[in-house]
């Protein structure tokens, strides 16, 4: 039973209660505005945060003391080969969301970053920017069409980060049926909005806790230009990153 169907039954449970014994109240719309606004509370906090795991599960932390980071909306040829340098030079593994529209333009790279031992995750095929509304069919276009560009190359992947981290139940459906696995995060990065590297690389390394995802970008400047930084402070403070054995780790984890 998921959360979405246990909020569901909640709300029709409190509805009835309050026809049953409060419709002659004079707070009757009073309760019964608190019972909506609290169902749809939960709701919409399922639909925006994945670590909630309200309408399907997904991987929001792995083992402790590691970190893991991730990467979403690339291959792009002016900031993922930096940022694979940098990872490289510190011998710390990722985890890549691509969208397909690019490692269709950039193959090279994407092979690159598996060759380099990180894992590819299917970050949909064009990113639509509204595809929390898309139809099911759609939903399954969009997850089917990059792993088609995958195949091409012999890259096999279950991983699935749905655009935005928004959920709903068309997308947990759709999962479900396809059999991919949906890695979250626990630590929001925030680097589409802190624009400067060293205050990026700061906000990182505060976020770097035992077990923790993070949501990071490798289509950005900031992102690209703060990463050598914030992994030799991090590691100056003792934080572990994930390495391949963390990532065979992971992936067994949801198979």
């Amino acid at each position: 039973m998921t959360k979405h169907t246990i909020n569901t039954l909640l709300f029709a449970l409190n509805v009835g209660v309050l026809v049953l014994f409060f419709r002659s109240s004079d707070h009757f719309f009073l309760f019964l505005f608190l019972a909506f606004g609290f169902f749809f509370l939960v709701l919409s906090a399922g639909v925006l945060f994945l670590r909630f795991n309200y309408f399907m599960k997904s991987i929001v932390t792995i083992d402790k003391p590691a970190v893991l980071l991730t990467f979403d909306d690339g291959p792009n040829p002016e900031t993922t080969p930096m940022i694979l340098d940098t990872l490289n030079k510190h011998d710390v593994k990722a985890i890549f969301f691509v969208i397909g529209k690019k490692a269709l333009a950039h193959p090279e790279i994407v092979q690159r970053m598996l060759h380099e031992g990180h894992r590819i995750g299917n970050h949909t095929f064009s990113h639509h920017p509204m595809f929390a509304l898309l139809s099911g069919k759609k939903v399954k276009n969009e997850i089917q069409q990059l792993q088609t560009v995958l195949d091409i190359h012999a890259i096999q992947t279950e991983l699935f980060r749905p655009p935005i981290g928004y959920s709903n139940p068309i997308i947990a459906r759709v999962v479900k049926d396809l059999g991919v696995k949906v890695i979250g995060w626990n630590q929001r990065s925030y680097d589409t909005v802190v624009k400067n590297p060293m205050k990026l690389a700061k906000r990182l390394v505060r976020l770097s806790k035992p077990g923790s995802i993070i949501l990071l970008h490798d289509n950005l400047v900031q992102s690209r230009d703060s990463l050598d930084s914030y992994l030799s402070k991090a590691k100056e403070k003792g934080i572990i990153f994930a390495n391949e054995q963390h990532l065979i780790r992971i992936t067994n984890e949801i198979n």
